[in-house]
């Protein structure tokens, strides 16, 4: 054989191995990206169920309220706790205001409209201070 054939048959047989080399290396890259795609699918589903969650919680929190008037009093609440922060509230100083979940006054333990809270002096003789 002569030297231009030895080297052509160099040649082919390096192409051949580079474009076998190549070709896996590909192979290799698309099962990655099959993998990723896989994995995001996976992120996209469990963020959603993450945030359907949290959507059911709310809607309990807010006493069965949904969609546009579930945003709305979300969105209420963000914006009074944001202005008494503001003022110089705590959160804790907030969530004393807070009323009690069973309705009855804290202090009192009754939640009677009727009763005057403890410590409190009523400044009128009528219950309802509208009448006349």
């Amino acid at each position: 054989m002569s030297k231009k054939a030895k080297s052509e048959v160099a040649d082919n047989s390096a192409d051949a191995v580079m474009d076998e080399v190549l070709s896996e290396n590909q192979a290799k890259l698309n099962k990655l990206n099959s993998s990723i795609q896989t994995a995001y699918e996976r992120r996209r589903k469990i963020i959603t169920d993450s945030k359907l969650y949290t959507y059911d919680k709310l809607a309990q929190l807010y006493g069965g309220a949904e969609g546009q008037a579930l945003l709305d009093a979300v969105t209420a609440e963000h914006t009074m706790i944001g202005k008494l922060t503001n003022s110089g509230m705590s959160y804790a100083d907030i969530e004393g205001l807070v009323d009690s979940s069973d309705g009855a006054d804290s202090k009192s333990g009754n939640s009677s409209d009727s009763d005057v809270a403890d410590g409190q002096t009523s400044f009128f003789e009528n219950e309802n201070p509208y009448t006349v």
